[in-house]
This record gives C-alpha cells, structure tokens and sequence, in this order.
C-alpha cells in the first residue's frame, strides 16, 4: 500500500514537470547546446585526465584486484568515448577475473562486453559471447537478470535496424520474449536497467504515453547533465516523437545532445538525430554544424554503427546545405550580370579579333588531340588484336586438352570391353567343365567391381582435375568457412566434389548422377541439399555459380 501510495505521488509530480515545460524556448536551448561545443576541448580534456589517471593507478600495481578495480573505470570512461578501447579494458577485467577465481565477476563483464559490442553494431560478436554464458541456469541473480536484458537489448537493435520483413518480425518476437524473462518482480524504483527495457517494451508496442509513465521514474532518480540524463533524455524524445510532440521531442533530444558533449560522449546519438530535425526545419546553417561535431564524435568513438548512421543524415544536411549555397550564388551571379552588362558590351567588339584568333588555336589543339587519341585508339586496338590472339591460344589448348581425355575415356571403356570379354570366356570356360563352385564364387566376388569403379572414379577424379585444376578453391570459395571441404588425399575427389564435378560436366539430374555414383536417388539428392545449405550467397544460385567456374 505504501509503495502505491509513493507511486501516484511520483506520477503526479512527473506531470506537474510535464506541464511546467510547456512554455520551452528551443532557441535557447539551441544556444546553449552551441556555446558547449565551442568548450568541446575542455570537456574532453576532463575525461583524458581521468583516463590518464586510472591508467597510471593500473601500471603501477601487480595487485589484481586493484588492476581489475582500474581496468573497470576505464572501460567506464572508454564506453561511450571509444569502442576500441572499452572493450579492450572490459576484455582485461573478464581475464583478471579469472584470476581472481571470481565466476560472478568473470559472467558480468562478459555480458557487459557483449551489451558493448551490441551498442557498437557488433551484433555476431554479442551473440558468440552470450551464447558462451550458461545465463538460465546462473547462480548469481544480477547476472541472470543483464543476461535476458542484453538478449532483450541485442534483438531489439537486430529488429530496430533489420529491413527484411520476417527477419524484423523474428528478432522483436524474440526481443519481446527475452524481455518478459527479466524478473521484474523485485524491480526497484530505481533499477534503471529494468525500467529501461519496460519503457522500451511500452514503446514497441506504440503505448508512447505508458512509455513516458517509465520515462518519468527513470527522470527522477538521475542527475541532470550526467550520461545518464542524457540517455534518459533520448528515449523521452523518442517517447514523445511517437506521440506527435514536436516541441517536447526537440527539447529533450537537445537536452540529450547538450549532456553528451559537457560529458565528452563520443557515441553520438542525439546529435546527429537533432541535425536532422533542424534540417527539416529549414535551418540548415546549424544541422550542417550539429551533424559535423556528430560526425567527428562517430570518427573517435569508431564503430560502423554510428558512422552508417550518421553518413545519410550528413549527406542529406551536405545536399541542401550546399544547394542553399548555390541559390545565394546564383542570385549573386545574376546581380554580377546586371552590373557588368554594359562593359561588357563595350569589351566585346574589343576581344572579338582577339577571341576569333584564340578558336583558330583552340581548333589546332582540338585536332592534334583528335590525332593524338587516333593514335591511342589504334595502339589500343593492336593490343586487344593481341589479347585476342593470345586467348584463340588458350582455347585451342584448352580444347586439346579435352580431346586429349575423351581419348582418355574411349580407351578406358575399350579397356573395360576387352576385360568383359575376358570375363565371359573365363564364365563360358567355368560353364563347360560344369565347375559351378568356381563360377558362383567368381560371380559372388564384388572385388571386380569395387576395382572396376575405383579404376573408373581415378580416371574421372584425374580427368577433371585435369580440366579444371582450381575447381576445389573455387568450389570452397561459394562456401561458408564452416562448410568448406578438404580432400584427404591429392588429386582425389571425395562424394561431395564429384557430384558438384558432374553438375560443372552439365550433368544435374540426380538420376543419372546417382547412377554414375552408385547411390540413390535420396542420397544425392540429401548431399546436394547439404552442400546449398553451406552457401555464402543465395542458395538457389549455387549450382548456376558452379557451372560458371573455370569459365
């Protein structure tokens, strides 16, 4: 009862905040947030004078406990300043936790490090290290409950960025279900993690006004100017973008951008989302700086997420910045014109002999490039005359080459005629001196036909080599890393190859290449499945791919 009664106070005093903001000054704010950069350098000075301390705290002991206490604020101070470097420090601590032989510990920073990696646009490398983490069955209740938070957080960035339909549909699912893992039973007022996933559950589902409710508390327990305000102050303006409040969205976006350069925050959200505000807003002069000073922030905190991010926002600012350049010039241009006029209607009949004797010249010069790049043409030409000789060579080769081997295989199957006539007059000879043991013996012997294929295989495997000696590293460059094949012996092909061999050869019905490979039919059919399903590219495309090597 005590809490409820709290909670309606806070709510009441949240929306007395909300109606005391009504009369907001953006120009103002606009100010305030120009003088701050203009103190960039200082800002940023603050935090290397932390950094620099910390650091020298680090090199200066051999006691890991205090070395893991340093590398930890330096991953705090690095997070949000330099990707690079957070993780490196967060990387020391999980090993300097091993040390310690502190689990706890050792868990925690891994999933610190994969909710950087997350907010760095690392989204593989957050999966590899959370699904390194046994975080159903963790110990440790704060480990358990950031684990389902950093899944909630990964698939929410996966589904938030994600432009294919059933992929998007996928990843919010997941980031919904991950989401109602978090134990939220025991959350505090101010456990700002949980209440940042509920306001972030709230405005998936486009509840903008049951958004801000989480908004509200979150507000209450953070210092104004800190990262933290700043992050707080982000999500209010997207709370109050989906609602339709311009004016709110603006100055809380402001208020975020305002925090991040008095804490030299390199990981620029608010900045560049302000300059494409104001660039909608027609002033174009203070997006095109706002999304600069982004820019320059991206550059330092260097991670492909924000640097993708912002280049369309600065190409589009860049665009129309330009443009309004180029409209102030043209009016320039035509005021010039007017003005100049007159003289120059008194300069023409003056420069007109002059400007005539200058086209004779220019029409000399215009022609002695024209024989210039005549000459250049005809060079060109000998040299493709001779590409083009150089390649009949080849193909005749080439095409030696395969006459050369279907020799190879006429005379392999008059070979095998040649041993089938042996063979019937060793069988005919059995059958007359009536010796019906050595003919069921000689019959029941599949030593000649295991030899008679491996004969067969070699010659293929020797043939097709032969004919296409890269076929290997080729076929193994359409695969993923994981699924690419190695021969375990030169020069022979295993199953795999050969049914990919005989699909290059023109060969695709998997009837005849069981036939020729003595499998079924399911069984080539389940092997050339396989192999599709390892493809880097469409899967539908791959054997259109491999037909197409060595051409």
């Amino acid at each position: 009862m005590k809490k409820d009664i709290l909670f309606v106070l806070f709510l009441a005093l949240s929306c007395m905040n909300v109606t005391a903001a009504g009369n907001i000054d953006l120009e103002q704010e606009y100010r305030k947030l120009d003088k701050a950069i203009e103190m960039t350098d200082r800002y940023v000075q603050e935090r290397e004078n932390r950094i620099h301390k910390y650091k020298t705290a680090l090199e200066v002991t051999d006691d890991n406990k205090v070395q893991y206490e340093m590398c930890r604020h330096l991953y705090d101070e690095y997070k949000s300043y330099m990707s690079d470097s957070a993780i490196h420090y967060i990387g020391r601590c999980i090993v300097l936790a091993e040390r310690l032989n502190d689990p706890i510990r050792v868990d925690e920073c891994r999933l610190l490090l994969a909710f950087q990696c997350t907010e760095s646009g690392m989204y593989h490398e957050a999966m590899d290290i959370l699904n390194s983490i046994d975080g159903e069955h963790n110990t440790d209740a704060n480990n358990k409950r950031r684990y389902y938070i950093t899944l909630a957080n990964l698939y929410g960035e996966l589904g938030y960025y994600c432009k294919v339909p059933h992929l998007q549909e996928e990843y919010y699912a997941k980031h919904g279900r991950y989401n109602s893992m978090i134990d939220t039973a025991k959350v505090s007022m101010n456990d700002d993690e949980a209440l940042q996933m509920k306001e972030l559950e709230r405005f998936n589902s486009g509840d903008g006004k049951g958004a801000l409710r989480f908004s509200d508390m979150r507000l209450k327990q953070v210092k104004k100017g800190s990262h933290e305000y700043a992050i707080v102050s982000f999500y209010r303006y997207l709370d109050y973008a989906l609602l339709g409040d311009s004016v709110q969205a603006r100055y809380w976006v402001t208020q975020s951008a305002l925090s991040d350069v008095e804490n030299a925050v390199m990981d620029q959200g608010a900045m560049w989302e302000l300059a494409n505000l104001l660039m909608g807003d027609g002033d174009l002069n203070r997006a095109y700086r706002y999304i600069h000073f982004a820019w320059q922030c991206a550059s330092k905190f260097n991670t492909l997420k924000r640097n993708s991010q912002i280049s369309p926002v600065l190409t589009a600012v860049s665009d129309n910045y330009e443009a309004s350049l180029k409209r102030a010039n043209r009016l320039l241009l035509v005021l010039a014109l007017v003005s100049s006029l007159l003289a120059a209607l008194f300069l023409g009949i003056l420069f007109y002999s002059n400007s005539q004797r200058k086209k004779l010249a220019l029409a000399r010069n215009e022609l002695s490039e024209s024989n210039t790049q005549l000459a250049q043409l005809n060079a060109q030409l000998s040299d493709l005359n001779s590409k083009l000789h150089e390649t009949n060579t080849q193909l005749n080769e080439s095409n030696r080459v395969k006459d050369e081997y279907v020799g190879r295989f006429i005379h392999l199957c008059s070979f095998y005629i040649d041993r089938l006539d042996e063979m019937r007059k060793r069988i005919n000879k059995m059958v007359k001196s009536r010796d019906l043991d050595a003919l069921y013996k000689f019959t029941n012997n599949s030593e000649h036909r295991d030899k008679n294929l491996s004969e067969l295989y070699e010659m293929f495997d020797s043939t097709f080599l032969h004919l296409f000696p890269n076929f290997v590293d080729d076929f193994n460059a359409l695969l993923r890393p994981e699924c690419r094949i190695t021969l375990t012996e030169p020069g022979v092909l295993n199953t795999d190859i050969r049914i990919f061999a005989l699909i290059r050869l023109g060969i695709e019905d998997s009837s005849r290449i069981a036939e020729f490979l003595h499998y079924s039919v399911n069984t080539i059919y389940n092997y050339r499945a396989k192999i599709k399903n390892g493809a880097i590219g469409d899967r539908d495309a791959f054997e259109s791919q491999v037909k197409a090597i060595g051409m």
